[in-house]
């Protein structure tokens, strides 16, 4: 039988005396940093209750809204979007943190969006309009310049708020809701176009417009329209008096204006441009400068006039038409009927 000193012994029980104090500290240390990582857990979201004021527009009835919401410092630079239906408001949840909103209404398919990354840049842009959306088909629609051929706006409203700050809440409390609200407003204009008196006119005669010169975005958050101007293509029909009328909404013209108010500085030009197409397919164009009708206008709506307007004259022998009328560009454009 083999005997082990005591001081042998006593040596072992030491070693494993301090091997179970180092595992009881890294239990203890480990313990700590879980607590340390819970604590970092981000807040739970608050609700939030949006509302709109419509006291700018009180007819004003869209059928969907969108609310972005653009947090300061957000590393994926993009914001926080919510659908909501109708025009009275609706409720969402917001991570607590200080953000600023926009909103407008989504109910058209004529508009897209760029700048999407920050308050200040975040645009709504119309849309191009290829070949006028089929409007007198297999005609070619010009711009003016270099514009590019854009859809005109349907009825829109937006609003923004620079400051939103959604403060964290104890779950187990009470708290009143949390309220952002938008003070709507209308940013389309009602451009009016008659042609009084139109020579040579008869129901035969197909004829369309192009008007040039007008913003083509708007951007809510620093409450301005885009410096890009487009140009808009719309129908001019007949009236019971025989004159030909048209009319469009636009986000204004020259660009980089006041969404409040009509434009700031009056750039121009705009050119407004006849287009007719003859019962046998020829087309025949007119351009009319209307700057000063545009930029005279007291109000942001607009109502442009040609008086003793007069179309090409129709010779009777098929052979086309006589090319001497004042104001007409005098080219035949033949157009698949």
């Amino acid at each position: 039988m083999i005997s082990i000193p005591s001081d042998f012994k006593t040596q072992i029980f030491r070693k494993a005396a301090s091997m179970l104090l180092m595992m009881m500290m890294v239990l203890m240390i480990t313990a700590c940093e879980h607590r340390e990582f819970l604590m970092e857990t981000p807040p739970p979201g608050v609700a939030v209750t949006v509302e709109f004021d419509w006291s700018n527009d009180p007819q004003a009835n869209p059928s969907e809204m969108t609310v972005y919401f653009f947090r300061q410092n957000s590393k994926s630079g993009h914001p926080i979007a919510f659908d909501l239906t109708g025009k009275n408001g609706g409720s969402v949840t917001l991570t607590p943190g200080i953000y600023s909103a926009i909103c407008h209404n989504n109910d058209s398919d004529r508009h897209g969006f760029t700048g999407y990354d920050s308050f200040d840049t975040f645009g709504i842009r119309l849309n191009d309009n290829i070949n006028g959306s089929g409007m007198h088909s297999g005609a070619s629609f010009h711009s003016a310049g270099d514009e590019r051929l854009a859809h005109y706006p349907d009825q829109m409203w937006v609003g923004a708020l620079a400051t939103v700050e959604i403060e964290a809440q104890d779950n187990s409390k009470n708290y009143a809701p949390r309220i952002v609200r938008f003070e709507m407003l209308p940013v389309v204009s009602h451009y009016i176009f008659y042609i009084n008196n139109p020579l040579n006119f008869n129901n035969s005669i197909s004829v369309s417009a192009t008007i040039s010169g007008l913003a083509s975005t708007i951007h809510p958050g620093r409450g301005t329209t885009g410096d890009e101007t487009v140009t808009h293509l719309f129908e001019m029909s007949p009236t019971p008096e025989g004159n030909l009328f048209g009319e469009i909404l636009t986000f204004g013209h020259c660009g980089g204006n006041s969404l409040q108010s009509r434009a700031d500085e009056d750039s121009g030009p705009h050119i407004l441009t006849i287009h007719a197409t003859m019962s046998d397919g020829q087309r025949w164009n007119s351009a009319h400068d209307v700057t000063d009708q545009i930029h005279r206008s007291e109000t942001k709506d607009c109502v442009i006039r040609l008086d003793s307007f007069s179309f090409p004259h129709n010779t009777g022998d098929g052979a086309g038409f006589s090319p001497t009328v004042d104001g007409w560009d005098g080219s035949q454009e033949p157009v698949g009927m």
